[in-house]
């Protein structure tokens, strides 16, 4: 009998039946619940749908109801892609956004299962008792569920983050092929116009495109490049038509001002110096006569801050970072949950301050079987990270898989620096997953390179035959 060693007509591994089914039950419980209790607002949500309300009404992008006087900073404080997404899903309207949540639950599936794929070509196939650990790793970053039953953005941004993901790689792996170097800037400018933390990886992105032309001799590799800087130029030219100032978004001084210069001070000079401080810069801002003006009075009063402490900062970054990885997510869970918030400063407010005695007496506060599953979260992500680190460190895996997967998760949370929470790891969660799962140390079941597209593979593998 023959047999047909041509790997390009054997049966490709796959993703189990009982996996998906554990993956889909997990959304449908989650979109029960959200049916269920209405949680589907959170304290970020009311400007993303009053933005859409506004788009839908009024035909501007505001994030306030359009009262007198207008609030400039309103303009811009919000990107567009999230506030068009909820006005084309009806999230905007005041009935239950079943037909937003459904379309954030499958978007939320395929981000999941693009990363499973991409771990099941990387590896070669898993063991049944690797999938459970995959299964566990997913049901245990309960981000994931609840951001694609809530009215915020990060469940599309994630989206764009997968392709981006899996397009990157493909580009690093395949010689730069031009759709797919489409398919990862295209993304790169989704994310941007969901969160303007995608602002300076336009500068990235326009430098792979510069790097990559000039070594194959492709003019057109640095032609698509540069579209997200066109498109974050088109975006900055329209704010500053609205509010006199050339910027992407206002949510930059105001995450400079109200968290990071916050949160050094507090550290430094204490709570009550700290409030005095922001309260001070915005009252002298706002007797400046233009809206430049505020804000750029705002950028020099919280930087000069910021220098008088560099220690400080650095400190609140690197634990901004740790914190971004580890956070079990008690915020997101208790607000989705429905359950009483403990009253005052939050845990991650009071870490900031260095109050050891004030963080014992909130979580002390905590009912039981609460803390009891946000430690077993907390450990959870504990062993995520270390398969992370432990995936970057397997030279058996291509540089070119590592480096694309934890360059945009280092990236992110660079990036999100001293805000670092659950809620921000959100847009990464699937690429931590694969890398998890890759990470494991269980033998794979065979030779595999990280391809997003199967026929590709089988295409090059007949080519060399």
């Amino acid at each position: 009998m023959t047999v047909d060693s041509n790997p390009a007509r054997q049966k490709q591994p796959r993703i189990p039946g009982w996996v998906w089914a554990g993956l889909v039950l997990l959304h449908l419980l989650a979109l029960g619940w959200q049916a269920c209790h209405n949680t589907y607002l959170f304290p970020d949500s009311d400007r993303y749908v009053q933005a859409a309300r506004n788009l839908r009404e009024a035909g501007v992008l505001y994030a306030l109801p359009l009262q007198q006087p207008l609030e400039l900073q309103e303009y811009s404080i919000r990107p567009p892609g999230y506030p068009v997404f909820l006005l084309l899903t009806g999230g905007a309207g005041a009935n239950f956004p079943w037909l937003t949540l459904l379309l954030q639950n499958l978007l939320s599936l395929l981000n999941l299962g693009l990363a499973l794929r991409w771990l099941v070509r990387l590896r070669g196939g898993l063991r049944p008792r690797q999938w459970l650990l995959v299964l566990v790793l997913a049901a245990t970053g309960p981000g994931q569920f609840i951001y694609a039953n809530l009215l915020m953005s990060e469940m599309l941004l994630q989206t764009a983050v997968v392709v981006l993901w899996l397009s990157l790689t493909a580009c690093f792996t395949r010689n730069w092929p031009l759709r797919w170097w489409w398919a990862a800037v295209g993304a790169t400018a989704v994310g941007l116009l969901n969160k303007p933390v995608f602002l300076p990886l336009v500068v990235v992105v326009l430098a792979l495109g510069i790097i990559a032309s000039w070594r194959q001799r492709r003019p057109a590799l640095v032609l698509v490049g540069a579209v997200p800087l066109l498109v974050a130029g088109l975006w900055m030219a329209r704010n500053e038509a609205r509010t006199g100032y050339f910027h992407f978004s206002s949510i930059a001084e105001i995450n400079l001002l109200r968290y990071n210069v916050r949160g050094v001070l507090q550290a430094t000079e204490g709570p009550a110096a700290a409030e005095k401080f922001v309260r001070g810069t915005l009252s002298a801002a706002a007797r400046r006569p233009t809206f430049a003006t505020q804000q750029q009075y705002v950028q020099r009063a919280g930087a000069s801050a910021l220098q008088r402490h560099p220690v400080a900062y650095a400190a609140q970054h690197l634990r901004g970072m740790l914190t971004f990885f580890l956070d079990p997510g008690r915020f997101d869970v208790v607000h989705f949950l429905d359950l009483d918030p403990t009253p005052g400063p939050g845990l991650l407010q009071l870490a900031n301050q260095r109050s050891p005695g004030a963080v014992l007496s909130y979580l002390s506060r905590l009912p039981l079987g609460l803390l009891a599953g946000l430690a077993g979260l907390l450990l959870a992500n504990v062993v995520r990270l270390g398969l992370l680190i432990r995936f970057g460190l397997n030279n058996r895996y291509p540089a070119a898989a590592r480096l694309v997967l934890l360059g945009l998760v280092l990236y992110v949370a660079l990036l999100t620096g001293p805000l670092g929470a659950a809620r921000f790891v959100v847009p990464v969660l699937p690429l931590l997953l694969a890398a998890a799962g890759a990470g494991a140390g269980l033998k794979a079941q065979g030779p595999a390179v990280p391809l997003p597209e199967p026929a590709l593979a089988a295409t090059q593998t007949a080519g060399r035959g």
